[in-house]
């Protein structure tokens, strides 16, 4: 993994948790500190579901990974 794969993986998540976290904030009157840290730990999750099942996909279909 490259160094900018691995900051991705953990930045993409984060800022899209912080984002769910602000859209919250703007129905509801506050978001606690377990909301915020769900919200990255779902995006996160999501994140690398999504990133294993395009692994998979390529190598059981035969398409070379992107570099």
């Amino acid at each position: 993994m490259r160094a900018g794969d691995a900051v991705a993986t953990v930045l993409r998540p984060a800022f899209s948790g912080t984002m769910r976290a602000r859209q919250t904030k703007k129905e509801q009157r506050r978001v606690t500190t377990k909301q915020w840290v769900g919200y990255i730990v779902v995006a996160a999750a999501t994140t690398w579901l999504t990133k294993t099942l395009d692994d998979l996909i390529d190598r059981r279909f035969g398409e070379p990974a992107p570099e």
